[in-house]
């Protein structure tokens, strides 16, 4: 289930863009497998084959297929008053 925190759906509106997340490449190794969290960024796919369009809070989000089924949250990081949007919840998959 993916949901958008409140201070996130304000950044996104005065964009007035969708917003995709991109999964990271899967790194395997012969004992594990690791996949870090998705990255949030505004526009569309290049490719929108493999995504999911989801309307969420009146915003469209296309989601990867591959996403998995937890709880995910879109909300806002802040580095020295610079704020991007990020996916919070996500558990490292190994």
């Amino acid at each position: 289930m993916l949901t958008i925190t409140p201070e996130a759906l304000a950044i996104i509106q005065r964009k007035k863009l969708p917003v995709f997340l991109e999964m990271p490449k899967l790194i395997t190794n012969c004992c594990f497998s690791l996949q870090e969290c998705p990255t949030v960024h505004f526009g569309e796919p290049k490719n929108r084959s493999g995504y999911e369009t989801k309307i969420i809070n009146d915003v469209t989000v296309f989601a990867p297929d591959m996403l998995p089924d937890i709880p995910l949250t879109i909300t806002v990081a802040s580095f020295l008053g610079i704020k991007k949007l990020v996916i919070d919840g996500w558990c490292l998959i190994l």
